[in-house]
């Protein structure tokens, strides 16, 4: 298993991840950093909590309208099955939820110290 730092809105993370993921992954945290400061552009001074929330909500949002295109790419007979993808989506969004408000637990945490 392979260890990769990710920086987060000036923050270090050390992951976990399967050997050779560190580039995606790094990837990936390129891609929530550029989110988060467009939200700092938009939303000006607040807590760090609600800033990961919003870059959380953004990105489910990002992944539903995603979903719903590839639905509208589907014949009739694959709509029937995309409620497996809409449930899929909502179990992301839900995992996204329950991340962000881990995210905001421990931002707390860091802020009262």
């Amino acid at each position: 298993m392979a260890q990769v730092t990710l920086n987060v809105n000036g923050r270090r993370y050390s992951v976990s991840c399967q050997d050779g993921q560190e580039d995606h992954l790094l990837g990936l945290s390129k891609y929530i950093n550029q989110k988060i400061d467009d939200l700092k552009g938009s939303m000006g001074q607040v807590s760090e909590a609600h800033l990961l929330l919003m870059g959380s909500l953004m990105l489910a949002d990002e992944l539903h309208e995603a979903y719903i295109k590839i639905d509208d790419g589907k014949s009739e007979e694959d709509r029937k099955s995309s409620v497996d993808d809409e449930v899929e989506v909502e179990k992301v969004a839900t995992a996204l939820e329950s991340c962000a408000d881990r995210l905001e637990s421990i931002a707390a945490r860091l802020e009262s110290q």
